[in-house]
């Protein structure tokens, strides 16, 4: 398609005539707060009118093509009450209007951004939450994701492990789906990006997880973060918005002002926790004692090394990262522009893994045609480059670099001299591919390398056809490119076998978008109405590439000369492309500024689904009442009050492109005299009836403030019912494969969710604002169609090939863990489950169950509920405290009632690793368990992942350099600490566990990237 072309025909085709004019005028002037202190990042509107801007560093704001009359302006900024002011505007002369805000808990008026448009808060029926990046990005953050953590009701945001940049999986009231993703649709100003990784996620033998696709956005780019999180509010977006919407706003610049800002922090991360193995003489002692005991051979003495080395030091290690910034912006009356620079450095605190960012944003608006027409661009443009660690997901029982981390003989040394060359070499347990290998040589001879490239931009014009019609485009593009390289060394155990293996993967993303639509205001008196309606297009590619050699006679090439191996592996590639095509509209009606109502309607049609389910349509209702605003409310404790109700309906097409289609793969080798011919087979089998997954969700919600907002906040309930989930089951053979993708079964999320916000003190001087947020989700498998349950949750190490740890099942939630009870050990040092005899019908359904003493070998009978990975609540709690140049806030999250596998520990807590040369926790020394009883999963492992975290406590200090220095408007100097404090009953390393472990896996820790505490140092000054 010729995006551009699409651009200008259509601008042509509704360019009116140049005799449509109005008389405008300007408004400048300046916002500020507690103290007089400016108010960076404040809304400033005109009542009325389309016309606005936000103040800048200094707090100033200018608003140009102000329609000439009587208008009044108004003023709002998060943690702050609204102030207006009314005015006479006259054709071309600037009026000066000085705005002072007052503290309070919480904002309840302002414009906030809804899909394709923005709304007064007061007037959105929906659930809708705002976070403000002043308040949010503090500490080291890399993503914008990092920001919506603990601060919204009902999200919640776990991070994938601790290396820098890491994945994370964020879900907006619980997950809505099995098979298909969980994660929300993310729109960077109105376009929607493609969330999928940007490098290939694994490397040969590294089986890591991947980054954050989000990280080559810089964080101190955003103005505000939206979650749009029920279906009233995400139905806008149709099949996308299923799991929950998060708009992203940009910074701009302003007319009659030019600035430069410069933010820079230096940051040092230390490991906050460790697993308690046994050092150099604990190891040497017990090996001695088995020996004493006649449990271990004799021999086994000779095998023990002199040093004691802790592997987890020589692993981990305390990181200093930085970050600079530097943003410039500026404009006149008609032309307003925005710049800026980064460069992030954060190193890993494991040996040789880090993140490194370079990224440049440019956007600019003009207006013409006597500002009836408005033309914007906004480009972001990024580079990250990862070095990767080899660490385990779900590895083998031989592992990489934790693994061996932990079962390292600690007499043994990290660096031994070469008797041969006399140079200092890694110590090795031998020669070759042995399956215990030094970590250290792991971490630093291991190449795995990405670096990818990112760029989302798109143009917007707005056009007034009338003064009520607005004509909106925007077109919009998502281009990623990623490389990732990988050496595995001959001098390495792990390249030893293959004499060496370099591997190379790309992938590249391209989503493209173009969205036009029309606005009409209509406000006829007491009532107004608001009707949007328009068409969108969304086409996905994505294509990927692999290749790999082998046995290289040097390892000096690394991964840069592939044809310098010996043995070619066979490549692959691949292409993948989907389209969403959309036609959409939205009606919001007032009355009285009292009773609001809101319809949308989506008509959604997407190439993943079968021939006659590719279209699908998506509606959504809601209203509020606004309470407060009733004369009977007069003289009530209620400064706001207002009551929420939605219904509406999503559907999700995530799922892989071509799922409705049989589809072909090369197959096995042939010879046809003496030519080899690679033979294609049928992979997938055809499902012409797949169609959506559909979520149907009620919402009812309060939004309410106490004694002139000194208190207020929220309260919501929701329930969300998802019909025809996208299951992969078995089909009737003979058959192409023995599974297809079907619509088969039901889940259920119930929940409610709070906000409390409390202006404690409000002063001249000094202002306290409170703040406290929590969540209750009830998740339910209600149908599996002809399925009883869905076996899930992989146990990882050495024993545990085929063990799983979760089941998924009518009746219970998902991340239920299923298996045997532990009660104890015997006598002999074996341990002991419950033993059950169990009745079953003809389906072979466990009918009852009665207990019948012990056993030492469970059996499938003895498996029950053993545990539940969700919580039974999360709270959050903040304060934001400003007293006259100083400020200081804190984040504090936790999370209740989650149970965790310590899969860790269930492979690592056993004296039996000493018969293999291997260590083991400490806490083994105290446990009967004998050396020689393998490794069992069952309740014994299930821990309690309660936890409190000091998630991020800031201090800062606004020095006044500009009474020295003229040229300097503002600067700050702040320090900040990240993860400072955690009070939890779990022994791993963190309770927050993601293990990709199989279908719809929760709650699983297995020796993942422990997390850093970190501490900051930072300085903004603005010229």
């Amino acid at each position: 398609m010729k995006w551009t072309r699409v651009v200008w025909l259509s601008l042509l085709l509704f360019v009116p005539d140049r005799g449509f004019g109005q008389a405008t005028g300007t408004i400048s002037g300046t916002v500020t707060g507690t103290g007089n202190r400016p108010l960076a990042g404040a809304a400033v509107a005109v009542a009325g009118t389309a016309r606005g801007d936000q103040t800048d560093a200094q707090g100033r704001f200018t608003i140009t093509a102000v329609p000439a009359g009587s208008r009044t302006v108004r003023a709002t900024f998060a943690g702050h009450t609204e102030a207006s002011q009314a005015v006479t505007v006259s054709a071309g002369q600037t009026l000066t209007v000085n705005l002072v805000l007052a503290a309070q808990a919480v904002q309840l008026e302002g414009l906030v951004a809804v899909g394709y448009g923005t709304q007064r808060r007061e007037a959105v029926t929906g659930s809708v939450a705002t976070v403000s990046t002043q308040e949010a990005n503090v500490g080291q953050v890399t993503a914008p994701t990092e920001m919506i953590r603990g601060r919204v009701a009902g999200v919640t945001v776990v991070q994938n492990d601790g290396s820098p940049g890491a994945g994370m999986s964020v879900r907006i009231r619980g997950g809505t789906s099995i098979s298909a993703s969980n994660e929300p649709l993310y729109v960077i100003d109105g376009v929607p990006i493609n969330n999928a990784p940007v490098e290939p996620t694994s490397l040969g033998q590294n089986n890591s997880l991947p980054r954050n696709p989000l990280n080559l956005i810089n964080p101190n780019d955003i103005e505000s973060m939206t979650v749009l999180k029920d279906a009233s509010a995400t139905a806008i977006y149709g099949s996308r918005g299923a799991n929950g919407v998060v708009l992203i706003t940009t910074k701009t610049g302003g007319a009659g002002r030019t600035e430069l800002t410069y933010d820079t922090y230096m940051a040092y991360s230390t490991p906050s926790r460790s697993l308690d193995v046994l050092n150099g003489q604990q190891y040497r002692s017990f090996i001695e004692g088995e020996v004493a005991a006649g449990r271990l051979d004799r021999a086994r003495l000779a095998g023990l090394g002199t040093a004691n080395t802790n592997w987890e030091d020589e692993v981990l290690r305390n990181a200093v990262s930085q970050s600079h910034n530097l943003a410039f912006a500026g404009g006149a009356a008609n032309t307003q522009y925005r710049g800026s620079l980064s460069y992030t450095d954060e190193q890993g605190i494991v040996r040789s893994s880090g993140l490194n960012r370079i990224s440049g944003r440019i956007n600019a608006s003009q207006q013409a045609l006597n500002s009836r027409l408005r033309l914007g661009l906004n480009l972001n443009a990024a580079q990250v480059s990862n070095d990767y660690v080899a660490y385990e997901n779900t590895g083998g029982f031989t592992g990489t670099v934790f693994t061996n981390m932990l079962i390292m003989n600690p007499t043994n040394p990290v660096t031994v001299v070469d008797p041969v060359t006399g140079a200092s070499r890694y110590y090795e347990i031998g020669p070759g591919a042995v399956t215990i290998r030094n970590p250290v040589a792991i971490a630093e001879q291991i190449q795995d390398d990405g670096i990818s490239r990112r760029i989302i931009g798109n143009m917007t014009s707005d056009l007034d056809i009338l003064s009520n019609l607005t004509l909106q485009l925007n077109l919009g593009t998502d281009r990623s490119d990623g490389v990732r390289r990988g050496y595995y060394p001959k001098s390495n155990p792990l390249g030893a076998t293959t004499n060496g293996q370099a591997l190379v993967g790309t992938i590249a993303n391209v989503t493209n978008t173009l969205q036009s639509y029309l606005t009409l205001r209509l406000n006829p008196g007491v009532h107004s109405l608001d009707v949007l309606g328009g068409y969108e297009f969304n086409e996905y590619s994505t294509v990927a590439a692999n290749v790999e050699a082998q046995g290289f006679i040097t390892d000096a090439f690394g991964y840069n000369n592939l044809g310098a191996g010996a043995v070619q592996q066979p490549s692959s590639s691949s292409r993948i492309d989907s389209r969403v095509a959309s036609f959409f509209t939205r009606a919001n009606y007032n009355l009285l500024d009292r009773y609001f109502l809101t319809g949308v309607l989506r008509y959604d049609g997407s190439s993943r689904f079968g021939s006659g389910n590719k279209w699908a349509v998506f509606p959504a209702i809601s209203g509020a009442w606004n309470i407060g605003h009733e004369a009977f409310m007069s003289g009530s404790p209620f400064s706001e009050l207002r009551l929420r109700a939605g219904f509406g309906i999503n559907g999700s097409q995530e799922i892989d492109p071509y799922s409705s289609l049989i589809t072909l793969t090369p197959g096995s080798r042939a010879v046809f005299g003496e030519q080899v011919v690679i033979g294609v087979a049928p992979n997938r089998n055809p499902n012409p009836d797949l169609k959506w997954e559909e979520t149907a969700q009620w919402n009812l919600g309060m939004d309410y403030g106490l004694f002139d907002n000194l208190l207020s906040g929220t309260l919501e309930y929701y329930v969300k019912n998802t019909s025809d989930l996208l299951l992969t089951v078995p089909v009737p053979q003979p058959a192409v494969v023995a599974n297809r993708l079907e619509n088969i079964g039901k889940i259920r999320n119930r929940g409610v969710e709070f906000t409390l916000d409390a202006q404690a003190v409000s002063t001249a001087d000094l202002s306290v604002v409170l703040g406290l947020l929590g969540s209750v989700d009830r998740n339910e498998v209600v149908s599996l169609g002809r399925a009883a349950f869905i076996t899930t949750g992989s146990v990882s190490g050495q024993g545990q090939s085929g063990q799983v740890s979760q089941r998924i099942m009518p009746g219970f939630a998902l991340g239920t863990f299923f298996g045997p009870e532990f009660v104890g050990v015997d006598a002999n040092g074996k341990q002991l489950f419950n033993k059950y005899d169990v009745t079953k019908d003809a389906a072979g359904i466990i009918t009852s169950r009665t207990l019948n003493g012990q056993t030492t070998i469970p059996s499938a009978n003895d498996y029950v509920v053993i545990g539940d990975a969700n919580p039974d609540f999360t709270l959050s709690g903040r304060s934001e405290v400003n007293w006259n140049s100083f400020d200081m806030s804190f984040l504090v999250r936790g999370v209740f009632g989650q149970d965790v596998l310590n899969n860790t520990a269930l492979v690592y807590s056993t004296k039996g690793n000493a018969l293999q040369d291997k260590n083991f926790l400490a806490s083994a020394l105290d446990d009967p368990t004998g050396i020689r009883e393998p490794a069992i999963f069952s309740s014994r492992w299930i821990e309690n992942g309660s936890f409190i975290r000091l998630q991020n406590i800031t201090l800062g200090y606004n020095v006044p350099l500009e009474s020295v220095f003229s040229a300097v408007r503002a600067s700050r100097v702040y320090v900040s600490a990240d993860n400072l404090w955690l009070s939890t009953d779990y022994t791993g390393y963190d309770p927050e566990a993601h293990t990709q472990a199989g279908l719809a896996s929760r709650g699983i820790d297995y020796l993942k990237y422990p997390n850093p505490r970190t501490f900051t140092a930072g300085v903004r000054i603005g010229f």
